[in-house]
């Protein structure tokens, strides 16, 4: 099978995932009011069982769109507000995508800390790619911490950790990281933190300066292997979560 050689998929795992309210609420909501387990069909393809309140979901329950999409959860309102699991399979390009999260939502989006992944699969069982973002989210995007993925490319790793100004980005292998970094071997490393900006490869460079910014990045990176080194433990622990079967 012939390996991509980038990583810069364009993730559609955002497909219905920050869906409006699930039922408007009326004026007299009460968040307050008793709770009772119910069935409400929503529309022809949308169920919810669990608690209520004034008609609509409210406390603990599960709404499940179709066959293959539900949020087993907290809701507030007919709003997925609180933790909550979400999972969505799907076919895009005739491939199979599965979406999941757990973690913090606020009116029906990601928000607070959580973990998503999100695996495509080829018609023939291949898994062509498997991402797991652990960290914060905001409005339903990615804030911080660490986004892996492990996919069918060349190399077949990058990690991503940000928070705030700080930004380390790494592709090569999950095995021996510590070292690699040690030996400046990884076969790319960038690393931002304010006005730091540094970065090197594995290929050649192409003049001398550019030789003397890599070995100076190299020197840099090598500087500062002991703060980097907890984020390198989070990687591999990660890639365990993001087998390509």
């Amino acid at each position: 099978m012939q390996k991509i050689k980038a990583l810069s998929i364009t993730l559609a795992c955002a497909l219905s995932l920050f869906a409006s309210s699930l039922v408007p609420a009326p004026a007299s909501a009460d968040a307050n009011a008793a709770s009772a387990k119910e069935w409400i069909q929503i529309s022809a393809r949308t169920s919810y069982y669990g608690e209520t309140a004034n008609g609509q979901p409210h406390g603990r329950g599960t709404i499940k769109w179709g066959e293959d999409k539900q949020y087993s959860g907290d809701f507030v309102n007919g709003k997925r507000t609180g933790t909550g699991k979400y999972m969505n399979q799907y076919q895009a390009d005739d491939e199979e995508h599965k979406v999941v999260y757990n973690g913090s939502w606020t009116d029906d989006k990601m928000d607070g800390e959580g973990l998503q992944t999100h695996k495509v699969t080829l018609p023939d069982g291949t898994v062509r790619w498997n991402q797991l973002q652990k960290g914060t989210f905001k409005a339903g995007v990615f804030q911080s911490g660490y986004d892996v993925i492990h996919a069918v490319a060349d190399p077949d790793y990058s990690f991503t950790y940000k928070n705030g100004k700080e930004l380390l980005t790494i592709m090569g292998s999950n095995q021996n990281m510590k070292k690699a970094w040690a030996a400046a071997s990884m076969f790319s490393v960038q690393y931002k933190n304010g006005s730091v900006n540094k970065s090197y490869s594995i290929f050649p460079a192409s003049t001398a300066a550019e030789q003397r910014q890599n070995d100076a990045a190299k020197k840099y990176l090598k500087s500062i292997q002991n703060k980097i080194n907890p984020h390198l433990l989070q990687f591999e622990a990660l890639s365990k979560q993001v087998p390509l079967k």
